[in-house]
């Protein structure tokens, strides 16, 4: 199933609006080390992030944009061009939405590792060995890369929480980071 292609690392939706929540998604695309992408159909579908904040704005939508990502290169748009990719789409669209479907047809097909945070993507690729990542391994990796003070990492990680909605499971394995990095330990 899986054909040779440069090593590439994919993007679902709710990881691209999680990262896009930073406000570091520049810095942390380029710490990935390698080629990034999104499927076609994520970038339609990944469409908003929160304001975050404690004033009355804190829940109004900000509108993603990957363009300047995609016009620098440091993000391609990739869509399914072969028959089996999307027999495959389909087939996952019974247990996935469409982008963390076609997220994952995609990762089958061309041997792609999958970033995402979606619980039920998690199970379905897990069952299928395709290799994954998740936003805050990402982060992880980038902050490790970097020499800012840890007030930084504290805001970074907040967007995440308050601008992505994202929160990490009791038994996710970066989650004492995540804790220590917060103060909430």
């Amino acid at each position: 199933m899986t054909t040779p292609h440069a090593h590439i690392t994919l993007l679902d939706a709710c990881s691209v609006v999680n990262l896009y929540a930073t406000r570091r998604m520049d810095q942390i695309l380029v710490a990935i080390g390698g080629p990034v992408a999104v499927a076609d159909i994520v970038e339609r579908e990944a469409q908003y992030v929160f304001q975050g904040g404690d004033g009355e704005d804190a829940r109004e939508r900000e509108a993603i944009d990957l363009q300047p990502w995609v016009s620098q290169g440091m993000l391609s748009l990739i869509e399914a061009t072969h028959e089996e990719e999307l027999l495959t789409f389909i087939d996952l669209t019974q247990e996935l939405d469409d982008g963390e479907a076609m997220t994952a047809a995609l990762a089958m097909h061309r041997g792609f590792t999958v970033v995402t945070d979606d619980r039920k993507a998690i199970r379905v690729l897990t069952s299928r060995a395709v290799p994954l990542r998740g936003t805050l391994d990402l982060v992880k990796t980038w902050a490790d890369q970097q020499a800012f003070e840890s007030e930084t990492l504290c805001v970074v990680l907040t967007d995440l929480r308050e601008r992505g909605n994202y929160y990490p499971s009791r038994n996710h394995p970066l989650r004492r980071w995540w804790d220590t990095a917060l103060n909430l330990s």
